[in-house]
């Protein structure tokens, strides 16, 4: 009786959750007087999310019940509510370990399939407007493989209609990370071969005529075949065309003197350029997504309508790109 009542308390939470998955009903009792636990702090909570700094024992109440509702169901059917409601509302205010907590109780609860992709994702879409970057990397991942998760046995075409949808409306967000992050998402979903259709496409046409730069960039890349990522890499490049090359490596050891450990040198020289001849991959170039266009020769007079237009505003990069 005493190991029983053990259980009950906050430190020996870690404990009750294995108990609870392996017996549910047994341990009901245990789980309610926990459950009205983490009801008193969220209210207690609601009265002051701005606070920095919020209670360590409601974030692991939430981490809990997110763990066992699969096992209570029914008496947990408001839980997921409540932790959206509290994030749409309060997410921008709340401290990032409380808000990075809520998201990640949501993402157990989707792991589950307890509550609706559509809801959870169109919330996480929000929460890029964010100010913390562990945060929206946490959710960039999450919603690239939870809709990978959807599509898995077949295409979920109501999921993928309802988040096009939104997605159209996320490109235009004020925030510049969070529209840039978004269409990231959709161009990383099309190269996973997921939303590879006409009207994810067509989403990314309007993201060309967009009037922040790094979105346009990154739209305009995808069209012409490229992706952002290679040209991240210029400078990688330039570094390795300041390396020596075969023809210097040889004529150097040519005129010097030779000595063991020049020889060395050269052999460890060549077998790094071999390494990297190997490493080094054709330029390759994906012009499918053009093809899907509803309007091509529209998207081209707009896009030189944008040029002629506003190039003394643009950078020389997005002109060329144009």
């Amino acid at each position: 009786m005493s190991h029983r009542r053990g259980n009950q308390l906050p430190n020996n939470i870690q404990q009750l959750q294995n108990l609870i998955k392996r017996d549910p009903e047994s341990y009901s009792d245990e789980f309610m007087q926990q459950y009205r636990h983490y009801e008193s702090q969220i209210s207690l909570f609601n009265y002051n999310p701005s606070t920095q700094n919020p209670s360590k024992n409601l974030l692991e109440l939430i981490i809990f019940l997110s763990q066992v509702s699969h096992c209570y169901p029914d008496k947990l059917s408001k839980f997921p509510v409540q932790l959206m409601d509290v994030l749409r509302h309060h997410a921008p205010v709340m401290a990032p370990e409380c808000r990075f907590t809520f998201c990640k109780a949501l993402m157990l609860l989707r792991s589950k399939d307890i509550v609706n992709p559509i809801d959870v994702l169109e919330l996480f879409f929000k929460l890029l407007n964010c100010h913390d970057r562990l945060l929206r990397k946490l959710l960039y991942e999450h919603i690239i493989n939870d809709i990978k998760s959807v599509n898995s046995k077949r295409r979920n075409q109501k999921v993928n209609s309802s988040l096009q949808n939104f997605m159209y409306q996320m490109l235009k967000d004020s925030n510049p990370k969070a529209a840039k992050m978004s269409l990231d998402v959709m161009v990383e979903l099309y190269r996973k071969q997921i939303w590879n259709d006409a009207k994810s496409v067509n989403v990314m046409v309007e993201a060309c005529l967009s009037r922040t730069a790094k979105v346009q960039v990154a739209a305009l890349q995808f069209f012409l075949g490229r992706d952002a990522s290679e040209d991240d890499s210029d400078d990688e490049s330039d570094k390795d065309e300041e390396k020596p090359t075969l023809k210097s490596l040889m004529m150097s050891h040519k005129v010097a003197k030779k000595t063991r450990k020049k020889t060395k040198y050269l052999q460890r020289a060549l077998q790094n350029l071999t390494k990297q001849k190997k490493k080094r991959k054709p330029e390759l170039f994906n012009f499918t997504a053009v093809n899907l266009i509803h309007d091509p020769q529209g998207f081209a007079e707009r896009l030189f309508h944008r040029l002629t237009n506003d190039s003394s505003n643009q950078r020389f990069e997005i002109r060329l790109r144009l």
